[in-house]
């Protein structure tokens, strides 16, 4: 089976802007995927921050008392 002229042509275009939306879908993902990593390490760094700043004295910080 051939291909004419305006055929194969199409069929390229097709192609390409196949392959460009894929790449363009890539790329959202990657970007979504690099802010969330951001996030992540974000949300670890002020964890860090919070869990330095509670008192070491002996009672103090490193335990819940609870009263029934």
């Amino acid at each position: 089976m051939e291909i004419s002229g305006a055929a194969g042509a199409t069929a390229l275009k097709q192609a390409q802007t196949q392959q460009s939306i894929g790449f363009a879908v890539l790329g959202k993902a990657n970007d979504a995927a690099k802010a969330e990593g951001k996030a992540a390490v974000a949300l670890l760094d002020s964890a860090a921050e919070t869990t330095g700043k509670r008192s070491s004295a002996p009672g103090q910080g490193q335990r819940i008392d609870v009263v029934a």
